[in-house]
């Protein structure tokens, strides 16, 4: 084989890059990304918030966006407990993030015609999630589109789109949902593999190094006389 012609050490090297390859496969992360505008901020009377302050400085009609991280995939409807993630709700016009989540689900239904998507991200401020220290969404997007980017997303009749809640639910900020888009291993175009330059590097390394052997002067062997 052509790697066993390589030295020692640089054995090692190429073993150690092709794990790093491999777990930088393992831990892609797909993301959900949503954004709207804010209807109701601490001004029009909730709060104010005393947990993250910054949420005074939102206003009706600021910009946002949510953007959640995961490990693993949502390709179909069900009920998605995400064990590994990472949550960001963050009003563009303030410049104010929420990111104290310890817990997130995900859950997609369908009616033929439109997904329904709903999110339950819970605050680790306050008394707990079950108090009203949570960020919930629910809203919904064309069918077919659960996996495609800058998808148009509307409202369900009778349900909050968006809803902030800090301080035991005395904080509580609404948005609208108006796009949705969803970027990963289910909806990404295939990239080239990783192993491939990898596997062009340790041949290149192999013909060196057989040159090299080929160049080096072969000293005759001394006999013992008979």
């Amino acid at each position: 084989m052509l790697f066993d012609m390589l030295p020692p050490l640089t054995r090692r090297t190429v073993l150690v890059a092709l794990v790093v390859c491999a777990l930088a496969g393992a831990a892609a992360a797909d993301t959900i990304t949503f954004s709207g505008a804010i209807t109701q901020s601490t001004l029009d009377g909730t709060g104010p918030a005393v947990n993250n302050p910054g949420l005074n400085n939102i206003l009706d009609n600021d910009a946002f966006t949510v953007t959640l991280d995961f490990l693993g995939s949502i390709g179909a409807p069900g009920t998605y407990p995400l064990a590994s993630f990472n949550l960001l709700f963050h009003d563009s016009t303030a410049s104010v993030d929420e990111s104290s989540f310890d817990s997130v689900s995900v859950s997609v239904l369908t009616d033929g015609s439109f997904f329904d998507i709903s999110m339950l991200g819970c605050l680790t401020t306050g008394g707990g999630c079950g108090v009203g220290n949570s960020l919930s969404a629910i809203f919904q997007i064309p069918a077919a589109s659960l996996n495609s980017q800058n998808v148009p997303a509307q409202s369900i009749s009778g349900l909050l789109p968006l809803d902030l809640l800090e301080d035991d639910g005395v904080t509580d900020i609404h948005g609208t949902v108006s796009t949705y888009s969803y970027t990963g291993a289910v909806g990404a175009v295939p990239e080239p593999s990783a192993f491939a330059p990898l596997a062009l590097l340790l041949a290149a390394m192999a013909w060196l190094h057989k040159r090299k052997q080929l160049a080096s002067p072969i000293h005759p062997t001394t006999r013992t006389p008979q």
